[in-house]
């Protein structure tokens, strides 16, 4: 099994679980977040050939519903579909291994949906929880007493605090217990409204509505390592040109070096870009196959519509840049990406390998050939139009291997 693991590339930011998982005493010093990586991560990929179809049917359901909570944002319709994985999980493990499993564990998982309606998102919430716990001095001989003696005076004063009169004496203190401004990457945060957030988020989610050409604001900025004022290659350069032809609807384009034999409405599109290694979106920080030292976050996914349908593609991005186009009603720059998309696997049932019953929202890995598309189009898009990263793990099915995509819930929100 850690063989296997050891196949799953997976970026700094995530952290990496110990190796030695293969008996049951490997598992006994795993911390919260190895445990939420090995689920999330490496379950499926590493398992699911060795468990019997009743089995995967419980890991397929207890991912998706992790999947699902461990968000940072979590939509009343996604709760209510995690309430249901984990009720059916419960169910599958009392009708194949007996009642006596069902420990109270598994009967406390199915209270989880009320908890996060009383006090959302359980990311947001536990990790409040542990802020507000660990800020409180106890003895560390009897804490749970001590907490519970502390948690009833917080209450006695909240009861003095709701009949106080004097009102300005009241309004004077609230100002002390304001909310303080946010530093580090945070901050970045900050600079956008929920508007501007929820515009944002939708242009890589939306694509067939709200797909954005580059040049909107975003909430990050590039980052080293960068080549300021170079040149695009000419085979880069026309696809350039055919993305803002896509981009920009009765507006015609052309290569600077061709404008002689363009139309006198062609805007000539320069070929001096400035190319970044690295992008910071929120508090994530994407890179590309420019920056070798990161190449393990260089792997995205974004979504693309054939006709009335849309599907989501993984792929490598191989360089940021910005391009300031010159408009007739004044110059727009552009932050765009350079990608190579990965071919999909050879039929439906395979990219879907990993699923039960038929149901593709059971399959929380897909696979894919370790193979890209030839360079088109589609290989420039938005830094918008980044729905997430992915981690690739290798994924053998018959004598075939395929790479395994496990995408990542993005930490914006």
């Amino acid at each position: 099994m850690q063989n296997r693991a050891k196949l799953i590339k997976v970026p700094a930011d995530i952290g990496r679980i110990p190796y030695r998982i293969d008996t049951g005493e490997g598992f006994s010093g795993f911390t919260a977040d190895q445990w939420k990586n090995f689920i999330l991560v490496y379950a499926t990929t590493i398992t699911w050939d060795l468990l019997r179809e009743s089995d995967r049917a419980i890991l397929a359901n207890f991912v998706r519903a992790c999947n699902i909570l461990v968000c940072r944002t979590i939509s009343i319709n996604g709760l209510e579909e995690a309430h249901k994985r984990l009720l059916t999980m419960v169910k599958l493990i009392e009708q194949n291994y007996g009642p006596e499993k069902i420990s109270p564990n598994l009967h406390l998982c199915l209270h989880i949906y009320h908890c996060a309606l009383d006090y959302g998102p359980l990311y947001a919430f536990y990790e409040r929880m542990n802020g507000l716990l660990g800020s409180y001095h106890t003895s560390n001989r009897k804490i749970e007493p001590e907490l519970l003696k502390t948690i009833h005076y917080n209450s006695l004063l909240d009861q003095f605090s709701s009949c106080v009169q004097d009102h300005q004496h009241l309004s004077a203190c609230l100002p002390l217990i304001a909310s303080k401004e946010t530093s580090g990457s945070l901050a970045v945060q900050d600079e956008f409204d929920e508007i501007d957030y929820q515009k944002f988020l939708s242009m890589s989610r939306n694509v067939e509505k709200m797909a954005g050409t580059g040049s909107e604001s975003f909430p990050g900025t590039f980052l080293n390592p960068k080549r300021i004022n170079t040149d695009l290659p000419k085979e880069i350069l026309d696809l350039l040109v055919e993305y803002y032809y896509n981009a920009y609807e009765n507006k015609d384009f052309v290569a600077l070096a061709n404008i002689h034999v363009a139309s006198p409405e062609a805007i000539p599109v320069l070929s001096k870009v400035n190319i970044y290694g690295r992008l910071r979106l929120g508090s994530e920080v994407f890179a590309s196959s420019y920056s070798k030292r990161h190449i393990t976050s260089a792997k995205i996914l974004s979504q693309f519509t054939h006709g009335n349908t849309k599907d989501t593609y993984p792929g490598i991005v191989q360089f940021y840049f910005e391009h300031t186009l010159h408009l007739p009603e004044g110059s727009k720059k552009h932050a765009l990406a350079f990608v190579r998309w990965y071919r999909p696997a050879n039929n439906h049932n395979t990219r879907f390998h990993c699923k039960i019953n038929d149901e593709i929202e059971s399959c929380n890995i897909e696979l894919w050939k370790k193979e890209f598309f030839e360079h088109s189009r589609d290989c420039i898009i938005p830094v918008h139009s980044i729905l997430g990263r992915f981690i690739e793990g290798s994924f053998t099915v018959g004598k075939k291997k395929y790479i395994s995509v496990i995408p990542i819930n993005r930490k914006i929100y």
